[in-house]
């Protein structure tokens, strides 16, 4: 019986393939974590948001007036500003290169300065998304890449919204079985690099940025915000970097980073105030030339004009059981964009090195918000006032509200905003 020609040529290819696969198979590096159980992750869902609100997050033309925030700049601020070019916020390119995520259940009260080497920094981590995820705004080359090539457009779209991205990954708890719960107490996001596409320097654009091997308009602005402004070479010696990663530390009186034993859904949610609090600064760079670029606000710790810029990012992780979660609708509010309802913990005592559990811009007499677990609250109404930096950080007043131990509530509260 004479043999298909093709059907010979696929005999060929698949003992090929057979043999190259078996060749490689020696050089493979066998570990118990559970990388591919991203594959059959039925359990936990990684959501990563880069906004402020955790719910009805503003449009980038709804902040502002669509104008990007500006630092003092004159006498006692930073150098006088070339913006010639400068977009309108919404038209901002942004690039953004997320090397991973990650969190950890064992306590340290000291930080990452603590971890003196990468074994202590494995022990530390549970690496929850080690994979390396690329949004852009925009598309930045008329040819492949691989901020197109995995969905980065969408992702980033995403990204902004109360909504978040989807970020791959796998379920902490996969491998263990009759565990009692596990408490976390830090997080970590890891940006490679996040390119603003604005950066002008004696009256010329920066051009020359690298980000995924291409050449893009603006300014890396991750150096620019790893370390405090007036950072001394000694802080830089023996401080961990700002921006890698991106730290959450528990605070006192935060209850939402337990995850419960058993098979229920959950949401990791991971939050990054990147939307509301862009904001052009200018420095003295190295050459000795004023750079004016867009960077995020310095509401935290003020900028006038140093090299360093950092300190104003902030991280907050959250847990949330969908099936057993309660909704929340508050009451009482007037439309201005410029207020927000922000929801604590009542135990919280550190407003300024957290984000809030909960926030929501008011945009009218009610506000639904999706996710709120048991227990006691303390809701604020925020208004961003002097400077208007992006950051909401003026009390105008609040209340301690009760949410029952019961799934599946619609919970009512009323606070008059503003």
């Amino acid at each position: 019986m004479k043999l298909n020609i093709n059907k010979i040529n696929v005999m060929i290819f698949i003992i090929l393939n057979i043999t190259y696969c078996t060749k490689d198979l020696s050089n493979v590096t066998y570990t118990s974590l559970p990388v591919l159980s991203s594959l059959f992750n039925q359990r936990m869902l990684l959501i990563f948001k880069g906004t402020y609100a955790t719910d009805n997050t503003l449009e980038f033309t709804e902040i502002n007036g669509n104008a990007i925030y500006r630092d003092t700049e004159g006498v006692g601020g930073d150098p006088t500003f070339d913006t010639t070019g400068l977009p309108a916020l919404s038209n901002l390119p942004i690039f953004m290169d997320i090397g991973e995520l990650r969190i950890a259940s064992k306590y340290q009260p000291l930080g990452l300065e603590a971890l003196e080497s990468v074994r202590d920094s494995a022990r530390f981590w549970d690496f929850v998304a080690p994979e390396r995820q690329v949004y852009c705004s925009i598309p930045y080359t008329l040819f492949t890449n691989t901020c197109e090539n995995n969905g980065g457009l969408v992702k980033f779209s995403e990204f902004m919204t109360s909504r978040g991205a989807q970020y791959p990954s796998n379920d902490p708890t996969a491998e263990l079985r009759g565990y009692s719960g596990t408490q976390y107490y830090h997080a970590g996001v890891y940006l490679r690099s996040f390119i603003t596409g604005f950066a002008i320097e004696s009256g010329i654009q920066k051009t020359n940025t690298r980000f995924d091997n291409r050449l893009v308009v603006g300014s890396n602005i991750v150096p620019r915000n790893s370390y405090k402004p007036g950072a001394s070479d000694i802080d830089k010696q023996n401080k961990t970097p700002l921006m890698y990663p991106v730290f959450y530390n528990v605070g006192g009186g935060h209850a939402d980073m337990t995850i419960n034993p058993g098979y229920e859904p959950y949401i990791l949610e991971m939050r990054i105030n990147i939307k509301e609090n862009l904001m052009v600064h200018s420095w003295v760079n190295y050459t000795g030339n004023v750079q004016t670029m867009v960077g995020f606000s310095d509401w935290r710790f003020n900028h006038i004009g140093e090299v360093d810029m950092g300190g104003g990012l902030l991280l907050r992780p959250r847990i949330i059981y969908p099936e057993t979660s309660s909704n929340l609708t508050i009451t009482g509010g007037t439309a201005n964009l410029k207020y927000y309802y922000a929801i604590y913990r009542e135990g919280e005592t550190d407003f300024t090195s957290h984000l809030p559990l909960i926030a929501s811009p008011v945009r009218g007499p009610s506000v639904f918000i999706k996710y709120i677990h048991s227990g006691s609250y303390r809701l604020r109404c925020l208004n961003d006032a002097s400077p208007v930096d992006g950051f909401p950080e003026t009390v105008i007043r609040e209340i301690v509200f009760e949410v029952k131990d019961k799934p599946k509530q619609s919970v009512s509260v009323d606070l008059t905003c503003p």
